[in-house]
């Protein structure tokens, strides 16, 4: 018996490394090309590292209208895989005005933001990564709701803090109580040891040794942080919990991806691309590998092939 071809309604893209380029910026080409995707009726969405507030340019820069047949927001798996989110602009704000009291909050000024789900890092695995980072002499982005502290005791800590903050376009609330009023406003959706780039591989084996089975650690990319999740947390069940709340089957989606953060990812969707320019972990578990990089607009190249091949379904 002959088997149909399969087809998928749904991609879902990692960002740094993957969809936008070496400058952390998405291109023109693909903003317009996924565009056309989404008034077709494909469904986009985005699965990342990132906190929803550092990723408010890109959603501003695609601009894609909602509501879809699919969804009431641009469908978004955040800090790799701990929050699921729709975001919509809301028209009736004027730039800069904030809305207050409705449950909903928002980034960007006119983002409004629907939690679908959320896993944070338990309080005692908190503390127990707080003083893991203290102890080696690294400092800790602690992300809660839209906002990050961080409490800086050396000149490379605050280097490397805006680094991060040039890199994702967010302000960190600098703090001195040892993150008390961070952990007294709620549990975080992640927490981020940042170290100086030489000395990454021996911050994530440190890290991982101290912490063990209770957490999920991964190796940051850019490599300059280690990120430390509730240990249930992964892209991958992110992804699932996002197609389901889509009612999409995750074998109907398409998932690109370069990081080690994006292995769950890419095994658990439908169809898992690797970018030429992935790690080498990545590539050797994905179903296919994109011939042109990041900075070639790889990930888009890939998504025209597979259109060209009818292999996309648009609409309900």
């Amino acid at each position: 018996m002959e088997t149909q071809p399969k087809k998928y309604r749904m991609v879902a893209f990692d960002l740094d490394g993957t969809l936008l380029g070496p400058d952390h910026k998405i291109s023109d080409y693909s903003v317009q090309y996924l565009r056309s995707l989404h008034q077709k009726g494909l469904i986009i969405s985005i699965a990342t590292g990132r906190s929803p507030a550092a990723i408010a340019e890109v959603i501003r820069r695609l601009n894609l209208d909602f509501p879809s047949p699919h969804s009431l927001g641009f469908p978004i798996v955040t800090t790799n895989g701990a929050k699921g989110i729709h975001v919509c602009h809301d028209t009736t704000l004027e730039v800069g005005e904030k809305k207050e009291g409705d449950g909903n909050p928002m980034i960007d000024g006119r983002m409004k933001v629907t939690e679908l789900f959320h896993q944070p890092v338990p309080l005692d695995l908190a503390r127990k990564t707080l003083k893991v980072a203290k102890d080696i002499g690294c400092v800790t982005n602690y992300y809660i709701g839209h906002d990050i502290y961080a409490q800086v005791l050396e000149d490379w800590h605050l280097e490397a803090t805006k680094k991060y903050s040039n890199l994702t376009g967010v302000d960190f609330t600098y703090c001195k109580d040892d993150y008390q009023e961070a952990m007294q406003r709620g549990l975080p959706s992640k927490l981020l040891v940042l170290c100086e780039p030489h000395t990454i591989d021996d911050t994530f084996q440190k890290v991982d040794e101290a912490l063990g089975h209770e957490a999920k650690v991964i190796r940051g990319s850019p490599p300059f942080f280690v990120e430390v999740l509730n240990k249930n947390v992964n892209k991958g069940n992110g992804l699932q919990s996002l197609c389901e709340s889509l009612g999409v089957d995750i074998s109907e989606c398409i998932a690109f991806g370069d990081g080690d953060n994006d292995i769950e990812f890419i095994v658990k969707a439908g169809l898992g691309v690797a970018m030429m320019n992935a790690r080498d972990t990545v590539k050797e578990i994905a179903d296919a590998i994109t011939d042109h990089s990041n900075h070639e607009d790889g990930a888009i190249r890939m998504l025209q092939r597979l259109e060209s091949e009818n292999k996309l379904i648009f609409g309900k």
